[in-house]
Parts: structure tokens; C-alpha cells; sequence
């Protein structure tokens, strides 16, 4: 196994509920929702707790090599390697990965497109809101399929365009469509502070990226759910109510021989 990035001490420092259950987590993460454009750290550390909790008891982290694509601050990368996993961060802006202060070691600079990694390097490659920022869908899960190691997990979540949140700062306009509501958006309130559509931000629906991914060679999709209510999976299966309600979808893969 590599040994590039920190590995943390083990999975035994996971709590298995970080943030409640039921109503009582649902509330916890709408409050810190809410205040996440002020103040991101606190939910998206919590965000990342279940994360890790999720990923340890689906694949077993402690003693694996994984890749955080888009990896921003680096808080997913700080709670997986709390669950054990050596980890390697990547994002494509200098100032986000300089965000924390002081920023994980092992964090990155590079393109989740063009990946600086030799083939079937990972174990396991995370992406958590990553899609809705690139150009090109298509190269981030070739690069994905390709950093892979043969039978390793691919998660990729992102807030898809038709959610509450799709446009990000200029929602709810962005349900005007993606041309439309960007451009009326920008007619009365200006250009947004950050994310500008076609620029930091881009329409990524559900439908066709599930086709795209349905048919790649060697990612096999393994489900599809809700982010934040995975129980509510059924949502994912329902064109066009998916588009509206999942409101930040998650696609779990393998990499498999084609």
C-alpha cells in the first residue's frame, strides 16, 4: 500500500451516529445548512463524519489508499483519516485548499479531469460535490475508472441543477433553466460572488449522468440515493421527480474488468 498523505489513528475513533438520528439529525444538519455560506466548516465537518462512518462500514477504510477529488479544504480528507485511510486530496483552486488554516498536509493542486496519478493507483476514489463544477463530466469518471485499482469504490455526489440548491447562490432562479434563470439572475442582482454559471457552475442532471455512467466500460453503478436521506432511494428511480427532490445525489460504483 502507498504511503503518501497522513494516516490517522483508527476506525475505532468513528462515532457510528456523529450528528444524531432521525429528527434530531435532520435538524442538526438543516441548522448548519443554513449558515453554510457564512460559516462552511461546521457542516461540512459534519457532513464528513457520516461520510467516513459510511464508507468504514460499506468497505473497511483502516489500511487503504484513497483519493479525495475536489477535496476543497480537505475535510473529508481530515475524517477519513481519522477512520485509518491514507488519503490524498486534489482540488483545482489554490485559495479553497488553503481555506483552513493551517490545511491538512497532503493536499494537491490538479485537475479531477487529468489526474497526476498512474493507473490503478487507489482503493477508493470520493467526490463529494465535485460534478456541478466541471466542464467535463464525461473525463472526471474516465480519470476515475482509470486511478482505480480493479474492484475498487468510486462515490460521487452533487447538487443537481433542478434541486433547491442547484444554482447555488442564484437559486431558486436557476429553476428558470440554465440559460434563462442564470441570465434574469444576473440582469437584476449582478453576477453571483462565486460559482458563475458556465464558469465555476454547470447543469448536471441525474438522468443523463446515470446513462453516461451506465455506459462506461469499467465503472458498474452499485446504487443510487438521495445524499441526505439515503433511505428515500426510491426518489432516484423516478424520472423527473429525481431531478426536483434528490436535491444532492449520490452514485456508489466498482471499477470492473470490461
Amino acid at each position: 500500500m502507498a504511503s503518501t498523505g497522513d494516516v490517522a489513528t483508527s476506525s475505532s475513533a468513528l462515532v457510528d451516529h456523529p450528528n444524531g438520528r432521525g429528527i434530531a439529525r435532520l435538524r442538526t444538519m438543516w441548522q448548519l445548512f443554513r449558515r453554510e455560506r457564512e460559516d462552511p466548516a461546521p457542516f461540512y465537518r459534519a457532513l464528513a463524519a457520516e461520510s467516513a462512518v459510511d464508507l468504514e462500514h460499506r468497505y473497511g477504510l483502516d489500511g487503504t489508499l484513497l483519493l479525495d477529488a475536489g477535496c476543497g479544504p480537505g475535510w473529508f480528507v481530515e475524517a477519513l483519516r481519522t477512520a485509518g485511510a491514507t488519503v490524498v486530496g486534489l482540488d483545482g483552486d489554490p485559495e479553497t485548499l488553503t481555506f483552513n488554516d493551517p490545511p491538512p498536509s497532503g493536499l494537491l493542486q490538479g485537475d479531477a479531469g487529468r489526474l497526476p496519478f498512474a493507473d490503478e493507483t487507489f482503493d477508493g476514489v470520493f467526490c463529494s460535490n465535485l460534478l456541478e463544477h466541471a466542464r467535463d463530466t464525461g473525463a472526471i469518471f474516465d480519470e476515475m475508472a482509470r486511478v482505480l485499482q480493479p474492484g475498487g469504490w468510486g462515490y460521487m455526489s452533487w447538487t443537481n441543477w433542478y434541486s433547491p440548491h442547484g444554482g447555488h447562490d442564484m437559486s431558486p432562479w436557476h429553476l428558470l433553466g440554465p440559460e434563462r434563470g442564470s441570465r434574469l439572475y444576473e440582469k437584476r442582482f449582478g453576477p453571483p460572488l462565486k460559482n458563475r454559471y458556465g464558469e465555476g457552475l454547470f447543469a448536471v442532471h441525474i438522468g443523463p449522468t446515470l446513462r453516461l455512467v451506465h455506459a462506461h466500460p469499467e465503472l458498474q453503478i452499485e446504487s443510487v440515493e438521495p445524499r441526505y436521506w439515503p433511505k428515500l432511494r426510491f426518489i432516484c428511480s423516478i424520472p423527473g421527480v429525481r431531478e426536483l427532490l434528490t436535491w444532492n445525489c449520490v452514485i456508489r460504483m466498482r471499477k470492473v474488468t470490461p
